[in-house]
């Protein structure tokens, strides 16, 4: 593990402030970075710190699932550090990873950014798939993506049929 990496670790667990060092080169970054993958972020949680995402093409490091998620902050919660990255839902990402360790453990001092034409022309030869996604994964994200609009279902079924006992027993 790098010094910085290791730095970040200790500094996320005392809950202290840290700061980025001169970032490398992305080519660098992607290079010598310990997991380095394509994904689009699906959803976030913990105020966009925790990212669940679908991985398109694995470039360095072990197998990864197809749905993974990546801590972008050493803290949890309320609290904050210097160094906290925050992702949006429906983004398309490279992921500059210092480690493929989990949980997966992500900042703003990565090489990590918004996927581009500049960075599609470092895609390795070598890219390829992640590991096929199960069942429970494919449940898992309908349940955290249509959550929303299947609770907004069922409250206007159970409102219809309120409205609709109410008037079966106003004709009695």
């Amino acid at each position: 593990m790098s010094l910085f990496a290791t730095a970040a670790l200790v500094a996320g667990a005392e809950g202290a402030q840290a700061s980025c060092v001169a970032p490398l080169p992305i080519r660098e970054q992607v290079a010598s970075a310990g997991l380095v993958f394509v994904g689009t972020v699906l959803s976030t949680s913990d105020r966009d710190r925790v990212a669940r995402v679908r991985v398109e093409s694995i470039w360095r490091g072990p197998e990864v699932p197809t749905y993974i998620e990546v801590h972008g902050s050493p803290v949890t919660g309320p609290g904050a550090s210097s160094i906290d990255r925050t992702y949006s839902a429906g983004t398309r990402y490279l992921f500059v990873l210092y480690s493929a360790d989990q949980p997966l453990q992500d900042n703003s001092c990565s090489g990590t950014r918004v996927y581009s034409n500049e960075v599609a022309a470092l895609a390795p030869a070598g890219a390829r798939s992640p590991a096929p996604a199960t069942a429970g994964d494919e449940i898992k994200n309908a349940a955290v993506l249509y959550w929303l609009p299947a609770l907004g279902f069922l409250a206007l079924v159970a409102a219809a049929a309120v409205i609709g006992l109410r008037r079966v027993g106003s004709l009695r």
